[in-house]
This record gives C-alpha cells, sequence and structure tokens, in this order.
C-alpha cells in the first residue's frame, strides 16, 4: 500500500495477506533428483513464495515501486511486472535486472528463454533471455480483438493460442509475427480461462457465460460441453494416469469435477472459496492439486477417495472481507476482525503464524451441527470493537466483541484460540417489544477482568460478568425506594430504567477499577461509582455529539470524539481522577475512524476519512507527526510495550505493522509541527520508499546525534558530553569491577601430552619443546631488559599533560582522553606521575569554566583522587602549585554544582507536588 514518510514509524511489515487479485505462478525446482513446487503469489508490491507440499511462506521479495500486476516464473528466475516495467528476481529475494516496456502489463507467459509480454493495449512484445531481455517481436494490438487469455499449446512450436474478450480464438506465430490460423466460429462469449489437457492438440476452454469447451486445435472441432451457472475462473486436468478427469472453477468459488470419458459431472465443492478461485494446478504424476483464490485462501487438495472426488489436505487462509477492527491481545500477537465475521489472531514477528479463532455466531459450527441447525441462520454480522484483557486470560474468556447492527455481544479467548461459550444479552430485549431493534453500541473490560460493561442504543448500561455472562447490574440516575413486599417488582424497574438518554457511545473504566465513566450521543458524560453504583458527576456539552471513547492502559486518560452539528470532528482529553477536560485538539480532520493512545500514554493517534493519521503529544498538546496512506485507517492499536503499531486500513485484508522509531533508532528528530498541517504526495515523492538501513541514512543520523552532543545553549548552562553510560559511570569502580569478574576457581591440571612428544606445560595447554641456541638465549634476555625499561617510561597522556600549558592545549588533552575507552582511561590515570598532577588537574579547571562534559569531570576527578588519594594528602613536597591549582577547581566545582543542585532540588519539588496535587 502506498504511503508517506514518517518521522516516528517505519514499515515493518504486513501480515494477513495469503494471495492476492493477480493468479499465482507455480514453480517447480530440482535439487538433485528431487523436485519441488512452490507457489508464487503476488501480493500488491510484493511476491511470497510458498512451499507447495504444506503451503508454508519460504520467502519474500523486496518491495516493487509499483503493484504487481502480472507474475511468470521458470526453474531458475521469477518475473514480476509491475508499471510499466519487468523486474528479474532471480531467487524471488532482490531484483537483479530491470526491463522498462511502454506500457503497463496485464499477462506474462515463459516459453523456453522467450518471455511472452501482453500489455494493455493488446500488444504483444517478445524478450528474448539470453539476449539480455532484448525485444525480439513486437505486435501491435487492436481494439477489436482484446487478448483475455494465453496459452502455448504442447508441440506446437514458436505458436501461442490467444483468447479474446469477443470470443473469437486466434494461433499466432511469436517468432514470425504472422497469424497462423483464426477459428471463425465464435462462441458467443468472452473467453477467461485457456488450458492445455493431457491429451495433443485438445484444450480446455472457459467462457464468461459459464460454459467449458474442450476443443481440438487441429481439427476444429467441439468434443465435449459442461456447464456452470458463472463465469469459469480456472481449469485444470488431473494428469496421474489414474482417472481422466477435469476440475473446473467459477466466480462464486464453485469447484466441480467432471468425468471426461463419460463426459458427466463427479460433483461439486461449494461453499469452500467464497471468491474468484484464479488458480487451480495439478502437481503432475500426483493426484494433488492446488487451488487459489481471491478471497485471501490457499488450499490443497487430495483425490484419495473412490469417488473421485478431493478432500481438503491443507488449508491457508486469511480474512476473506476487508477488516474492520484490530487489538493487541500481547506483545507479539495482535488481534483482527474482518466483514467476513471471522476472528484471528497474528504473530507480529512471523508471516507463519497465524490462527483463526472462530466465526461470529450465536453457537459453533460443531454445536450447529449437532442440534440440526444451519449454521447461516445463527451467524452475526462482523465485530466492529473488540475489548482484549489479559489479566483472566488463563482463567476464561477475555476477548469481548460488539457486532455491527447486533444486540447480542460475544466472548473470544486467546488461550485456546476460539470463541467462547457465552453471549452476553439481557433478558428485558428479549420480554419488552419496546425495545426491539435495540444494537450494542459501546463495550468496555474492567481493568480486573471479570467485568464487562455493554452501552446499548436505548440507553441502557449494564454491567456482566465475564466468566458466566450473568448480569449484574443496570445503572441509572433514577431513584427506588426499597421495599421487601415489592422487592421483584422495584428489581424490574431498575433493570429498565436507562442511564442516558440517548445511545450510549462511550464507556471507561479508571485503572483501580472505581469507577465508570459513560458517554452518549447527546454530549452528556456521567461518573459511576462502581462501589455504590451511584452517578455522582455529570458533564454536559449539548452542542456536541459524542461519537466513540478509547481508554488508556498506562494512566486514567480517556479520549472522546466529539462532532459539532456542522459536522467537524475534535478529540477532547478526560481526567479519569479530576474529573476534568484537560487537553482538547480541534484539527482531527473531518470525521475521525479512529484513535488510540501508545502504550507510554505520551502520544495520541487520530485517524481520519482522509487517510492521515495524527500523531499529538499529551504533554504538550503539539502536534508532532503526520502519516499519509493511500486508504483511510479504520483501526490502529499499539503493543503493550510499545514498538509496533498495527493499523487496518478501509477495503485491506492485510494488518499492516510499523517500526516505532524511537526505541529502535539512536536519535529521532521530534518537533512541533504547525496544527493545520497535512503532507501530500507530492511533497513525499522522493520519500516514499525511504529505508532506514541504507548507509547514507545511517550516515545522517550519525551526523545529526554528534551535532546534538555538541550542542550548547548558552555557555551558562551546564552541558552534558551525551556519551552513553558504559563509557564514564563504572570508571571509579573499575578495579572493584575487574576483582570481582575473576575466575573463582584455579586453573585445571593439563593433560598430559603423547609419552613420544616431549612437551612443556603452559597456562594455554602444552608446547612442544624446542632447544634453544646460544644465539637466541640473547635474544631473549634482550626483549626481557625492554620490558623492564618500558616500565620506567611514561605514558602518552603523561607525555601530553606536561607539554600542555596553555588553555587550548588542557582542552585537547580531555578531548584525547575522552575519546578513549574505559580501560584505557584507567590505565592513564594510575600510570600518572606526582610532577604532572597540577597539570592534571587544571586541565579539569578549564573543563569545568566551559560548563561542557560536567559528567565526564566528575567521574575522572574521581577516579583520580580514588587512585592518588595517598600522594594527594601527603605534604612532604610542599606543592604550592598543586595546592593552588586544587583550591580553584574547587571554587569552580562548587560554583558549578550549586547552580545545578539549585535547579534539581526545585524541579523535584516541582515534580513531587504535580504528583501529588489535585489539579
Amino acid at each position: 500500500m502506498k504511503r508517506a514518510h514518517s518521522e516516528l514509524f517505519s514499515p515493518y511489515r504486513f501480515v494477513g495477506v495469503v494471495t492476492g487479485d493477480v493468479a499465482p505462478s507455480v514453480r517447480t525446482t530440482f535439487v538433485g533428483k528431487k523436485s519441488m513446487i512452490s507457489l508464487l503469489c503476488p501480493i500488491d508490491n510484493v511476491v511470497i513464495q510458498y512451499n507447495g507440499q504444506k503451503l508454508r511462506a519460504v520467502g519474500m521479495s523486496d518491495p516493487l515501486p509499483q503493484k504487481i500486476t502480472a507474475i511468470a516464473s521458470s526453474s531458475s528466475c521469477v518475473y514480476a511486472a509491475a508499471g510499466t516495467e519487468i523486474f528479474v528476481l532471480p531467487f524471488c529475494r532482490e531484483v537483479s535486472k530491470k526491463v522498462k516496456v511502454d506500457t503497463m502489463t496485464k499477462l506474462m507467459y515463459l516459453i523456453g528463454d522467450q518471455l511472452i509480454v501482453v500489455d494493455v493495449n493488446n500488444g504483444i512484445r517478445v524478450l528474448n533471455i539470453e539476449d539480455d531481455f532484448e525485444t525480439y517481436l513486437y505486435l501491435e494490438g487492436s481494439e477489436d480483438f482484446e487478448i483475455t487469455s494465453l496459452l502455448h499449446p504442447s508441440t506446437y512450436l514458436n505458436k501461442i493460442l490467444l483468447g479474446s474478450k469477443s470470443g473469437k480464438l486466434r494461433i499466432v506465430n511469436f517468432r514470425t509475427g504472422k497469424v497462423v490460423h483464426e477459428f471463425q466460429n465464435g462462441f458467443g462469449s468472452a473467453i477467461t480461462a485457456l488450458v492445455q489437457s493431457t491429451a495433443l492438440d485438445i484444450v480446455g476452454i472457459g467462457l464468461q457465460n459459464g460454459q467449458v469447451l474442450l476443443m481440438n486445435l487441429k481439427m476444429d472441432k467441439i468434443l465435449g460441453k459442461f456447464k456452470h451457472d458463472a463465469k469459469i475462473t480456472a481449469i485444470s486436468f488431473r494428469n496421474d494416469g489414474e482417472e481422466e478427469s477435469m476440475v473446473t472453477s467459477d466466480e462464486n468459488g464453485t469447484l466441480a469435477v467432471w468425468n471426461l470419458e463419460k463426459q458427466e459431472l463427479i460433483g461439486k465443492v461449494t461453499k469452500v472459496h467464497s471468491a474468484d478461485v484464479n488458480l487451480l494446478h495439478f502437481v503432475p504424476g500426483e493426484p494433488i492439486m492446488l487451488s487459489a483464490s481471491c478471497d485471501n485462501s490457499l488450499r490443497c487438495w487430495i483425490f484419495d477417495g473412490a469417488d473421485g472426488m478431493p478432500r481438503e489436505l491443507v488449508q491457508l487462509e486469511g480474512h476473506a472481507k476487508p477488516i474492520t477492527s484490530v487489538s493487541f491481545s500481547s506483545k507479539h500477537h495482535v488481534l483482527s476482525s474482518g466483514l467476513d465475521g471471522s476472528v484471528r489472531k497474528y504473530d507480529v514477528t512471523s508471516i507463519t503464524m497465524r490462527q483463526k479463532l472462530g466465526t461470529s455466531a450465536l453457537m459453533s459450527k460443531a454445536k450447529a451441527k449437532k442440534k440440526n441447525v444451519d449454521f447461516e441462520t445463527v451467524r452475526l454480522e462482523n465485530a466492529i470493537e473488540m475489548a482484549v484483557g489479559w489479566q483472566r486470560e488463563a482463567a476464561w474468556d477475555n476477548v469481548v466483541c460488539r457486532h455491527k447492527d447486533t444486540l447480542e455481544v460475544t466472548t473470544w479467548t486467546t488461550r485456546k484460540n476460539c470463541a467462547g461459550s457465552i453471549t452476553i444479552v439481557h433478558d428485558r430485549f428479549k420480554t419488552d417489544p419496546n425495545l426491539i431493534g435495540t444494537v450494542a453500541t459501546a463495550i468496555c473490560l474492567s481493568p480486573c477482568g471479570n467485568f464487562v460493561f455493554v452501552g446499548y442504543s436505548s440507553g441502557h448500561l449494564d454491567k456482566f460478568n465475564v466468566q458466566s455472562g450473568r448480569h449484574i447490574h443496570s445503572f441509572t440516575e433514577t431513584k427506588f425506594k426499597s421495599n421487601k413486599k415489592k422487592q421483584g417488582k422495584v428489581e424490574m424497574l431498575r433493570q429498565r430504567a436507562i442511564a442516558h438518554e440517548s445511545a450510549i457511545t462511550c464507556i471507561s473504566v479508571d485503572q483501580k477499577g472505581g469507577e465508570l465513566a459513560s458517554g452518549c450521543e447527546g454530549g452528556v458524560i456521567r461518573f459511576w461509582n462502581l462501589s455504590t453504583n451511584l452517578c455522582f458527576l455529570r458533564l454536559r456539552t449539548p452542542s456536541l455529539r459524542l461519537k466513540m471513547s478509547k481508554s488508556c492502559d498506562t494512566n486514567n486518560l480517556f479520549a472522546v470524539v466529539c462532532e459539532d452539528p456542522e459536522g467537524k470532528a475534535s478529540v477532547v482529553i478526560i481526567d479519569a481522577i479530576c474529573h476534568r477536560i484537560v487537553r482538547t485538539f480541534n484539527t482531527v480532520g473531518d470525521k475521525v475512524t479512529s484513535v488510540g493512545f501508545s502504550s507510554d500514554g505520551k502520544w495520541l493517534l487520530v485517524a481520519d476519512n482522509k487517510c492521515y493519521i495524527r500523531v499529538f503529544e499529551l504533554s504538550t498538546s503539539n502536534l508532532i507527526d503526520v502519516l499519509l496512506f493511500a486508504k483511510p485507517c479504520v483501526g490502529l492499536s499499539f503493543n503493550p510495550t510499545g514498538e509496533f503499531l498495527a493499523t487496518a486500513h478501509d477495503g485491506e485484508q492485510a494488518l499492516y505493522i510499523w517500526a516505532n522509531k524511537t526505541l529502535f533508532l539512536s536519535y529521532v528528530k521530534i518537533q512541533a509541527l504547525p496544527e493545520n498541517f497535512v503532507p501530500t504526495w507530492e511533497d513525499q515523492e522522493n520519500k516514499a520508499d525511504v529505508c532506514i538501513d541504507d548507509d547514507d541514512d545511517d550516515t545522517i543520523f550519525d551526523e545529526e546525534i554528534r551535532k546534538m552532543r555538541e550542542l550548547q545553549i548558552d555557555d551558562s548552562l551546564i552541558t552534558y558530553s551525551g556519551l552513553a553510560p558504559s563509557r564514564w559511570a563504572n570508571l571509579p569502580d573499575l578495579a572493584l569491577i575487574k576483582e570481582r569478574n575473576k575466575p573463582t576457581e584455579a586453573p585445571r591440571k593439563i593433560k598430559q601430552a603423547p609419552f613420544f612428544l616431549a612437551a612443556a606445560p603452559t597456562l594455554e595447554g602444552f608446547e612442544f619443546e624446542q632447544t634453544i641456541g646460544e644465539g637466541e638465549e640473547d635474544i631473549d634476555q634482550k626483549a626481557l631488559n625492554a620490558k623492564i625499561s618500558l616500565l620506567e617510561l611514561e605514558s602518552s597522556f603523561t607525555a601530553l599533560l606536561r607539554k600542555a600549558k596553555t588553555e587550548k592545549q588542557l582542552l585537547e588533552a580531555f578531548e584525547t582522553l575522552k575519546a578513549m575507552s574505559v580501560s584505557a582511561i584507567d590505565f592513564q590515570i594510575r600510570s600518572m606521575t606526582p610532577t604532572v598532577f597540577s597539570a592534571f588537574f587544571r586541565m579539569f579547571a578549564e573543563v569545568l569554566k566551559t560548563r561542557r562534559d560536567f559528567e565526564l569531570v566528575q567521574s575522572y576527578m574521581a577516579t583520580a583522587i580514588k587512585i592518588h588519594r595517598t600522594k594527594l594528602w601527603s605534604n612532604e613536597d610542599g606543592n604550592d602549585e598543586l595546592q593552588e591549582v586544587l583550591g580553584e577547581l574547587m571554587r569552580l566545582q562548587l560554583n558549578a554544582w550549586g547552580e545545578y543542585e539549585d535547579l534539581l532540588m526545585e524541579d523535584t519539588a516541582v515534580v513531587q507536588w504535580i504528583k501529588n496535587a489535585l489539579l
């Protein structure tokens, strides 16, 4: 899906899509004497490769610039057409070559080393693969013969069979460019499929009117006719030698098996695929067939029954219709619901891990079959809202779904990955005729996971137990007098009483589970005490209608989407503790389709119907990012740890996963944007395919990080170095850490060498003895003397300090020390002689004057004082220069630390007051 560049989010992957609307290509590869079948499925702008045996994803290509319109493959290469280019992918991974063509491609067919390409103008282009994809021949197309299908009949050298929309067939020689033969007898309907049968000269022809024809090309004769109720989309012939049969499919997803000898129907397979079947393929020599459909499913069938009908062996599927709601259930697992009525779970870290929890219904398929009830009669509408809790996942159902225009609320479990056995509904709606047509309009789970709150279009607000589905309480402002004699009647009146005068659209529970907030379309928000079940506060917004709400899982804030009489949307943030509006965002688009919080509660994400997702920072009320997509976002959710954002888009069967850059990059540029800022495709033309893993981008990020570290706002302000704490925090205790990390056991005894080899034991094992000559003894003695003399030499840093006289030279010495590793800094400080102590501490004084690298100065100074404390405390030499330098250093240190400490204590006090005060 096309998207614009974002400062905060980077594309990670999409999950949930198995196959697209472009027919897959079947590829046979050979490893030794064994062959392997794989399916290449174009999905948007990528190609996913599946193992033909288990239908498991084994690879994915790099993204192409545009959507793939056609695909062809051989045992050694894959060819994908996207836009006006054909991309060559040898291993279905990286693009090795791009071939430019004039127009967009709609069909491709590979014949040996010739790639036949049919464009949208019905032109035929022949590319020679061996000659670096040079165009060998190009035939101009015409509107009179619109090509709809393409086939190379077996043994027909250099010839292709073309089917047209008008129902005519034509044989063309793609070497000479001449029309060899055109069949005069048209079929009166568009040709939708051409397939070679197991017999020479005989092909299967599928028509739009539902007919399937067996035709002898050499004799121009129809050998058999078969009929479907809808357009034919795919044909395949069984070729294992056991039985002469043919399988056909139509646009309704029905599979029909035909006996070719008797020319009769063996049977039909219905309600398996719910959309066009664009691929039927028999594995050569085996009774196994692969099918792919536009309903986002792949299936593997085996013909092992006595009746000749197929049995489903393996299935791989996703949502058959677009997704409507999305919610994370754990760190890596995300739930989604679609228009097909199913609820599914995906693992965002893997494209192979997926699970169908079930289909929305009043009972399961197994239970309906047991009770002899048609499952279609008990199916519910698709789920449009999900409430997920993890607290009671191990005990009972932890997911609650609200369905479109439906009264019942269903439960699901992510532990068992199935639908729950409970359907939540109040008895009042079954007995009161005035409440016919009432639907559930809002749901919310309590933080403890024990209760679910359901709001209805009638204004009722009920509390249910999730484990049993039992009704607990109905909220109402009406007060009823307790009367033991009329207790039943009073309870009945209480349950019929409403909580709001209009449909309830917002429900939120605070993090302690002590208060409940509910809002209605009339613009009234009521706060309920869950201990007394009484309303204690009311907020009114008469001119606004409340459309939806979203609670934050890490604090007591919840967002409410409002709409004024003119239809303009806004979002308000309400504090559930203070019971007041704390933030208002008016520039959120015309109509809000989804709203959510980041996992840490710092960001608010608002999606609108104009394909934008706006990211607001709650602490400053600033707009910090705007995401632009090709389609509007209808659902979004952050995972609990904040690494991933999942989005669902209008008309899409895929879930798109985005990585949070702030958790994966060392520096992300976050800045306030104008309130009315919206990106456009023209502005993002060169940014749409930005990849953060490129070397150029890494260089840019490193340069920005370096500039940020060197930035000092003002000379009077204390500035940190920006180095990681591991570069300086453990320096004063480095000796203790090394002592602690010493081995606890003595070296084990070394195994002896074979008896016939003279060996000498060493710390690293043993080494064979060697005869040492007289000359070598002299060399060893010289090396030993050199090592002894080395200990008496001063280090390079000490020599640099001894030469440093000016302020610039002292600062350069500090930069040299700063660039060293922790162990090297420790060595340099330990190897200093008392003669350079004055220069060493004067260096710290000069750095303190600049107010830079404050934490490094403290760490280095503490390390030096700890190591050389004995020499510094002794006054044998009477070094007046050192005493003067230390006095100046103490004055600078107290001055800098005094200002720093005052600000630190003041900020700490203000933060503590804000945390404890009720504002």
